[in-house]
Parts: structure tokens; sequence; C-alpha cells
């Protein structure tokens, strides 16, 4: 075998691992908890994608608290351009 061959299935191989990995990144979902909601005895949550997650640690939207993510801020509320937190 050529050694072009070897790195075009080297490449094709490593191209479908990223698009398996992009797929499953694009599925995942997240639990998100509402603070306010808790204090009543409810737990109520928001489920939300891998990239909103993303936006909202960025900002400090969501804080872990032991095995649970919290949002900090409102969810209801119409979503648009936010303060920057520093």
């Amino acid at each position: 075998m050529r050694r072009v061959t070897k790195e075009r299935i080297a490449a094709a191989f490593l191209l479908s691992v990223a698009a398996l990995l992009l797929a499953v990144g694009a599925l995942r979902t997240y639990k998100v908890y509402d603070d306010s909601t808790e204090e009543f005895g409810l737990l109520s949550f928001t489920r939300i994608s891998d990239a909103e997650l993303v936006v909202d640690a960025t900002f400090s939207g969501v804080e872990q608290r032991g095995e649970r993510l919290y949002s900090t801020y409102d969810r209801s509320e119409p979503r648009g351009r936010r303060a920057c937190p520093t």
C-alpha cells in the first residue's frame, strides 16, 4: 500500500470521527434547574443544548452546585444582548 493511500484512509477516518463527535454534541442536552422554584419544594428545570450551555457558562448564566446546574438569571425573559458581567 502506498503512503498516499494510507494518508487518505487516515484522513477519512479522522473526518468521520470528528463528524460523529459534532453530531453527539449537537444532540446532547443538559438540565438547568431554577433557583426560584426550589424554595417552594419544586424542582423545575429547562433543557438546554450543549451550545447554549457554552454561551451561558461564558457569561455566567449557569453555575454548578454539587452535581446540578443552576440558572443565574430568569430564562422566561426575552433573550437579547446582556451587559458584560465584568
